[in-house]
């Protein structure tokens, strides 16, 4: 026992030590940042935001003369397992989004620590329904060059994941299951947009009084109904159908909602146990797939 304490112990060291380095080097190299106009002195750490089991997120303050400037310092956790989409796809988006004012700048990058600085954006506050679907419009209307959303690999991956986290085959949704892989194809029979795919209420901020979005780990080119319906998700008070019908005007379909609807509550189901997430317990999988299936 006594062994195993100090294994532990040294792996927590060998982790902290680590994340202490990220996090001086990420400050050292200030004078790199693409801050206009450029830092005078290193910045400081002020608190950390939030500390998931993906990333940290930390508060960063840079005195330059007699203003204050905040940003956000984020990086992946050493052993998290990546549930996202790549690095690079993120960044891709982000940067993309940022030149029409739909996301914020990002200011410096280590690409191999998959960590980034970006500019601090304020909570959103209250948010009217008028508001999101223009973000979303404005989100699709961007050109479509990241890679298509692959949901039948992106099924796949949190399945294999979940097993791994010792979940038992059967509390899990089966990739293989006929009725996952009909809807999928009816999603991918409509032309693709870019889609942000995790418009949820922490992931939108404002910067003036216009709407902007953050975490672009899960965006990619893809279906808009499914995009929509992961909003959705996120915000339960909303009218899901009368969003989506303001945001896709005439290219609304109610079937193709549906789909995408339930389509997304399995994919979540996979993706909460891969998570170590908490979850519904009053529903099965059974049940999410027989809706899903009512839909097609």
């Amino acid at each position: 026992m006594a062994e195993l304490e100090t294994t532990l112990s040294n792996s927590n060291t060998v982790l902290e030590t680590h994340t202490d380095t990220l996090q001086k080097n990420a400050l050292k190299q200030f004078k790199t940042w693409a801050t206009e106009p450029p830092l005078r002195s290193q910045p400081r750490m002020a608190k950390t935001l939030s500390h998931g089991s993906g990333h940290t997120a930390i508060l960063i303050i840079a005195s330059n003369g007699a203003n204050n400037r905040r940003y956000i310092l984020r990086y992946r956790n050493t052993q998290s397992t990546p549930l996202g989409l790549s690095f690079e796809q993120e960044i891709t988006g982000m940067q993309l989004a940022h030149g029409h004012g739909l996301a914020p700048q990002v200011v410096w990058l280590d690409r191999a620590q998959q960590s980034m600085v970006i500019e601090f954006l304020s909570e959103s506050g209250p948010v009217l329904c008028e508001e999101l679907a223009a973000l979303v419009r404005a989100i699709h209307r961007l050109p479509a060059e990241l890679p298509r959303l692959d949901l039948q690999r992106q099924f796949e991956h949190y399945w294999h994941i979940a097993l791994e986290q010792g979940n038992g085959a059967s509390a899990l949704i089966n990739p293989k299951e006929p009725t996952l892989q009909l809807a999928i194809k009816a999603l991918e029979s409509e032309p693709a947009v870019m889609c942000h795919n995790d418009l949820t209420p922490p992931n939108i901020r404002r910067r003036d009084n216009d709407l902007v979005a953050i975490d672009w780990e899960y965006a990619a080119t893809g279906s808009p109904h499914f995009d929509i319906a992961a909003l959705c998700a996120g915000w339960p008070d909303l009218n899901a159908e009368s969003l989506a019908l303001d945001v896709l005007g005439d290219r609304f379909s109610k079937r193709l909602f549906g789909i995408a609807t339930h389509l997304y509550a399995a994919l979540n189901w996979n993706w909460q146990r891969a998570a170590g997430e908490a979850h519904d317990k009053s529903q099965s999988s059974a049940q999410l797939l027989q809706r899903l299936g009512g839909c097609l």
